[in-house]
């Protein structure tokens, strides 16, 4: 885990780890939601196949079709 301050502008420093991990670079879009509850921070990237992320990421009996229209409410 790694934690940052806050400075009174409301900013902050991305970790070393979690920028290498997201291949954030200087000038590059960053992406926030709430999820279920949790903050997310994501790079902002196209995803090639959409449901074949979707499906990968968890392990549930659910059809494709439902996951990706709960997927898509999460994100509203």
């Amino acid at each position: 885990m790694s934690e940052t301050k806050v400075t009174s502008k409301f900013q902050t420093t991305i970790p070393l780890k979690i920028r290498d991990f997201l291949g954030v670079k200087p000038g590059k879009e960053v992406e926030w939601h709430i999820v279920k509850g949790l903050v997310v921070v994501d790079s902002a990237r196209k995803i090639e196949h959409p449901v074949k992320f979707l499906t990968s990421q968890i392990k549930l009996d659910i059809d494709a079709v439902k996951l990706v229209k709960n997927a898509r409410a999460d994100f509203k």
